[in-house]
C-alpha cells in the first residue's frame, strides 16, 4: 500500500505512538533488503500527565534518555475526531488538473473550515466508473498537529511525518503478512479509549473505523470491583486475579466477559455493514488482534465464538529481525500486541 505524508523532512526510522493510556516507541533499522527491529519501550501516562504538552513532552524525553537514543525527528500519529478521511471519485486528468480539482472539491467532503487544516491526498487507482479515479482525501485540524508538535518540541524531538493510526495498523498488517496480499483480513487494534477496525483487502484498508470502546473500561471493572487504583487494576486485568476470594472473581470475569461479547457484536456489525455496501467482496476468515486492550487473557477466544471465524494475535515483530542477546523472548511475546501502531509507524522508512 503506497501511503502519504501531511509532512515530511527527511525519513526517520523511529514511530512514536502517543496513546491514551500509554506512550510507545520502535525504532527499525533496514540493511540491505532486511530490516531489524533496534529498540522499543513502553511508558504509561498518569493522569496528571495528559494535563499539559511540556508534561507530556517531558516523559518522552526521559523515555529517549532512558533508551539512550539519539534520534531527533520522529513519525507520530494522529486519531479520533481531529482527523477525516474519505475515499471519493474524481473524473481522471493530468496530475496538475487533478491536484488543483481536488483542492476545489474537497470542502464538499471535509466537514471542517479548509483554512483549519492540513489537507493530503492519495491516488488509490481507477474508479468504479470509465475515466475516473479513487482518491483517498484526509484532513487533519491544524490545531491537533500543532499541539502534537508542541509535545515534541518539549521533548526536544520534531515531527518529520504525520500519519494516521489505521494507516500505521494496516501498514504494520502489510509488512509482517505478505500472504495476505490477495486475502482479506479483519484488523482490530484495541487502544485504552478508543479502537481501530480495518478491514484490508488487496495490499489496502479498504474499510476502517474508530470505534469508542478500548481496554479502559476492562481497567474500569477490576477498579470498581476491588476498589484499588487505576494501575494496580491494569496490572490484575493482563495477569489475573488473585485467588482468594473465587465469587468475587468470577462475578468480575462475568462482566468483563460481556464487556467484550458487546465489543465483538460491534464489530460484527461493521462487517455486516461494509459486506451490505459491497456485496461482492469477501468475506475474511481471520481477525487479527491487537493494542494494549487486547492483553486480557482468553478476549481472543471470545472474538472467535462470538464473530465466528478464527481470532490471532497480530505479530508487529513476525518479519524484522531480532537478536536473542538483545531482547528476552518471552518479554516481547507478551508486549508484542501493544507495539503494532509505532512499529507501523517506524515501517514508514522502510516500505
Amino acid at each position: 500500500m503506497k501511503v502519504f505524508n501531511f509532512f515530511q523532512s527527511k525519513t526517520p526510522l523511529c514511530g512514536l505512538d502517543l496513546g491514551s493510556t500509554w506512550a510507545k516507541t520502535v525504532k527499525v533499522s533496514k540493511k540491505g533488503k532486511s530490516a531489524s527491529l533496534e529498540t522499543f519501550a513502553r511508558m504509561p501516562w498518569s493522569s496528571k500527565d495528559l494535563d499539559g504538552q511540556s508534561i507530556q513532552g517531558k516523559k518522552v524525553r526521559a523515555l529517549w534518555d532512558y533508551l539512550g537514543l539519539k534520534d531527533k525527528v520522529v513519525i507520530s500519529s494522529m486519531a479520533g475526531h481531529s482527523v477525516i478521511v474519505k475515499r471519493v471519485f474524481f473524473d481522471a486528468r493530468p496530475q496538475k488538473e487533478l491536484e488543483q480539482n481536488i483542492y476545489k472539491e474537497a470542502r464538499q467532503y471535509i466537514p471542517f473550515d479548509l483554512n483549519d487544516v492540513y489537507l493530503d491526498y492519495q491516488v488509490l487507482g481507477k474508479g468504479n466508473k470509465q475515466d475516473t479515479l479513487e482518491v483517498l482525501l484526509v484532513a487533519s485540524k491544524k490545531k491537533m498537529v500543532q499541539e502534537l508538535i508542541k509535545v515534541l518540541d518539549h521533548s526536544g524531538l520534531s515531527l518529520g511525518i504525520v500519519d494516521v493510526d489505521a494507516f500505521a495498523l494496516s501498514n504494520c498488517f502489510e509488512f509482517n503478512y505478505p500472504e495476505f496480499a490477495q486475502e482479506p483480513a479483519y484488523l482490530l487494534d484495541i487502544g485504552g479509549n478508543q479502537s481501530i477496525f480495518a478491514i484490508f483487502s488487496q495490499s489496502q484498508p479498504v474499510f476502517f473505523r474508530e470505534i469508542s470502546f478500548g481496554g479502559r473500561q476492562l481497567t474500569d471493572i477490576v477498579a470498581r470491583s476491588l476498589d484499588i487504583g487505576r494501575l494496580e487494576a491494569e496490572k490484575t486485568k493482563i495477569e489475573g486475579p488473585s485467588v482468594h476470594n473465587v465469587s468475587e472473581n468470577a462475578e468480575i470475569s462475568k462482566e468483563m466477559a460481556a464487556t467484550i461479547k458487546s465489543w465483538a457484536e460491534e464489530i460484527k456489525r461493521l462487517i455486516g455493514f461494509y459486506q451490505t455496501s459491497f456485496p461482492e467482496a469477501n468475506q475474511a476468515q481471520k481477525i487479527f488482534l491487537s493494542g494494549g486492550g487486547s492483553l486480557f487473557k482468553g478476549i481472543d477466544m471470545i472474538f472467535e465464538a462470538q464473530l465466528d471465524i478464527e481470532a490471532k494475535y497480530l505479530d508487529p515483530w513476525k518479519n524484522l529481525q531480532t537478536s536473542i542477546n538483545d531482547f528476552d523472548s518471552k518479554y516481547l511475546d507478551s508486549v508484542k500486541p501493544q507495539f503494532v501502531v509505532a512499529t507501523g509507524l517506524a515501517l514508514r522508512g522502510i516500505i
